[in-house]
């Protein structure tokens, strides 16, 4: 993970959706030598017919433990959370048993749960960002049952879904939900377009850029280059200002050392900018349906859960389910945040009429 640190002693936490806060102490876990080396490339010369990681450095043991540290740095896998850190001593329990849970409060998931509350039923909805994220996130009014915490796991054998409050937030929480029906909204994110230099420093998503500036109320204060696809790139190019909207077959390379300074185009322009915000088509975030048993296609930008016509999940047969389960939004494949919004309320009123029909 490129962009997994250190954070205040825990581990493996992401630098793009970690909350930045005073005094916070960020190390980095993923690099190895000086700034500005780049071992894979050394790798790429030294072993030319690739590297079999099972027998490499096996003995003597020294050179094994030493080749262990390097490759665990390279990859960017933590160590355990520093002792005078860690929440654990103070950690507790808590149980949920809603009658349906929603996980995600974007588009689809806040429209879907307040539709589930106006019509009475107990809804608990779970998604791991802030409050104050969640309100520019996307339009309309957040659930009235709403869990900060991550979902990361389903049991249906034990009949529980599984979710953690933040890392950085004491005391920690481990929360174990029993619901009747569960509801998975988790939205869509950004893949990374295969760019020369598209690590570098100043390289940004255009969605997550436009989401903080809404939130803090700014503009860029440098210029900016949109990367992306269709309509949408065009419209986060003007809501940023941009100097520039180019499609990814478009560009040579991204230019910069410290911090981004510039992007060359085929036919040799070369336009100047302190940020790049890439806006590809986004893919469905779709590990924890697959987890769950819903079967997945690939929608040409991702996998998305599959469903009927009315948002139901189709589930492998051989993971049988305590619950039933509906997909809603852009895990179905990405449709935007007003159609995502409709969607989920679709889902939510087949699901109540499910609901009433089981009574």
């Amino acid at each position: 993970g490129s962009c997994q640190v250190r954070i205040a002693g825990q581990p493996n936490l992401r630098a793009c959706t970690a909350l930045a806060r005073d005094r916070l102490a960020i190390t980095p876990q993923n690099r190895w030598g000086p700034r500005g080396l780049d071992p894979t490339g050394l790798i790429d010369q030294v072993f030319r017919g690739g590297i079999d990681h099972h027998h490499l450095v096996v003995r003597p043991r020294i050179a094994n433990a030493v080749m262990q540290k390097v490759a665990r740095t390279m990859t960017g896998f933590g160590t355990l959370p520093d002792p005078a850190t860690s929440a654990a001593a103070e950690a507790r329990h808590v149980v949920h048993t809603p009658t349906v849970l929603v996980v995600g409060a974007g588009a689809a998931g806040r429209r879907a749960a307040r539709h589930l509350e106006a019509a009475g039923v107990d809804v608990l909805c779970v998604d791991r960002r802030d409050r104050a994220t969640l309100e520019v996130a996307a339009p309309g009014p957040l659930p009235a049952e709403l869990l900060r915490a991550g979902v990361f796991a389903a049991y249906p054998h034990e009949g529980l879904w599984a979710a953690a409050s933040d890392p950085l937030e004491a005391p920690l929480e481990l929360h174990t939900i029993h619901p009747r029906a569960v509801l998975l909204a988790t939205g869509a994110r950004d893949p990374l377009l295969p760019l020369a230099n598209n690590d570098l420093p100043g390289v940004v998503s255009a969605r997550g850029l436009h989401l903080l500036l809404t939130r803090s109320g700014s503009r860029p204060a440098v210029p900016v280059v949109v990367i992306g696809e269709g309509d949408e790139a065009a419209i986060l190019g003007e809501a940023l200002g941009a100097a520039a909207v180019v499609g990814p077959e478009e560009v040579v390379e991204i230019h910069g050392g410290d911090a981004v300074d510039g992007v060359t185009l085929k036919g040799g322009r070369r336009i100047a900018c302190g940020l790049v915000a890439l806006a590809p088509i986004p893919a469905p975030t779709h590990e924890l349906a697959a987890q769950a048993g819903i079967t997945l296609r690939f929608d040409g930008h991702g996998f998305a859960a599959t469903s009927d016509e009315r948002g139901r999940a189709i589930v492998d047969p051989a993971m049988p389910q305590p619950w039933t389960l509906w997909v809603a939004g852009d895990l179905r494949g990405y449709m935007g945040p007003t159609a995502a919004a409709a969607d989920g309320e679709a889902v939510a009123a087949a699901l109540l009429e499910s609901l009433e029909g089981a009574r």
